[in-house]
């Protein structure tokens, strides 16, 4: 609709400033004047009438104008279509490069709770899937012949010791005892409660010394449990991976260490920056391919494994030639720019894209460092040679080989 405006707009103003200099050449050389159509402008006479197509007045033009390949313009013309160029020169392209992953746990954040000695499970105090251990909870009571007889020693000696200050001896076996039970999962503050006590704890609380969102649980109540016996599974979710899929000409532009933007789906929205921790093996030769590990760190809550990211990172090329965005149109035939030539008309070339930015856009084939390419106004000169040429400038270009 944008378009539509402005082209029609652009014809009305051209139009304008055309007739009153057709009406000047009118005057100085009437054989120079041909008569077209706004409409049809397939539509050319030699004298002023109706279009017998659309029967609007025809429009006068001159010969020069329908012979020429390009568009002159008066420079009233120019100034009022506000028709600006650049000199066409070598430059930077800072382009985004995209791919697509998947979110997936950080396998080194994975961590096991094991059983610190034998015994029976007597208490589970988390038991499903995804709740959140904190340290220092209790996760479990158990009931153990080894745990009781320590604690035994532990209160006995310690109950001596206080009769006997000095005892060297004493001192070495409690310090041994109270070792043994934190070995064991037995934290300080529950030693010295275990030491007021006349006799053990039969169903001893076991705390967590580990955070984290719970993967797994490996026992029940009343499970017998031996030393070692991964009991829970958790991990911590401050860290995640992105699997992130690249095609094998990306990866030239992939280093480990080097830093991207990553936008996870479901999410707030907001990028966050990753860093490229692993390039991995393609280990399937039918693959199109490759996986590129990403690290992020965020305390969304919202992030869960198994979410769409999008990646994003900025790569910044060699000097190419660019134009603005505004500077090239793009239709189903192709993409064309217009440049002003050295006698001053408007020519229409067409060009092949490369990389993009937010503002400009690689021409790696159809311009040439030093033209002169219009950088306002485009659509409007696009719109006047179709109006005084009735055709396309892009039929003229030969496509096949761009």
């Amino acid at each position: 609709m944008k378009k539509n405006i402005i082209i029609l707009l652009s014809i009305t103003l051209l139009t304008f400033c055309t007739k009153n200099e057709e009406h000047a050449n009118h005057e100085h050389g009437k054989e120079n004047i041909l008569y077209t159509c706004s409409m049809d402008p397939q539509v050319i006479e030699k004298k002023p009438g109706k279009c017998p197509i659309c029967k609007m007045d025809l429009t006068p033009i001159s010969v020069d104008q329908i012979q020429s390949n390009g568009v002159k313009l008066s420079e009233q013309q120019v100034i009022l279509a506000n028709i600006k160029t650049k000199i066409i020169t070598l430059n930077e392209i800072d382009s985004k490069a995209y791919a697509t992953g998947v979110v997936k746990e950080n396998e080194n954040l994975n961590t096991s709770i094991n059983a610190w000695v034998n015994g029976r499970i007597d208490k589970i105090y988390f038991k499903t899937k995804g709740a959140y251990i904190k340290s220092g909870q209790v996760i479990y009571t158990i009931y153990s012949e080894d745990l009781a007889a320590a604690q035994s020693d532990l209160i006995n000696t310690n109950s001596l010791l206080l009769k006997n200050t000095a005892d060297i001896t004493l001192k070495s076996i409690l310090n041994q005892t109270e070792n043994k039970l934190k070995l064991w999962g037995i934290t300080a503050a529950q030693i010295e409660q275990i030491k007021k006590q006349k006799s053990p704890t039969i169903s001893l609380p076991i705390t967590s010394r580990d955070s984290g969102y719970i993967k797994s649980v490996n026992i029940s109540e009343g499970t017998i449990v031996m030393e070692g016996q991964e009991l829970f599974k958790i991990t911590d979710y401050s860290s995640f991976w992105i699997d992130a899929q690249f095609y094998a000409n990306d990866l030239k532009d992939i280093q480990t260490e080097m830093l991207v933007s990553a936008v996870i789906e479901g999410s707030n929205n907001h990028p966050i920056q990753g860093k490229v921790v692993q390039i991995l093996p393609q280990t399937n030769s039918s693959s199109t391919v490759n996986i590129v590990r990403i690290s992020i760190q965020s305390n969304d809550k919202n992030i869960k494994p198994g979410q769409q990211a999008n990646v994003y990172w900025r790569t910044l090329n060699t000097k190419k030639i660019t134009v603005p965005l505004n500077a090239v149109i793009q239709t189903n035939e192709g993409a064309t720019v217009w440049i002003k030539n050295k006698d001053g008309i408007y020519m229409s070339k067409m060009v092949s894209l490369g990389k993009s930015s937010e503002s400009s856009i690689e021409i790696l084939e159809g311009l040439n460092e030093g033209e002169e390419v219009v950088i306002s106004g485009a659509y409007l000169l696009q719109s006047e040679y179709i109006f005084k040429k009735g055709i396309n400038p892009m039929a003229g270009h030969d496509m096949s080989n761009m």
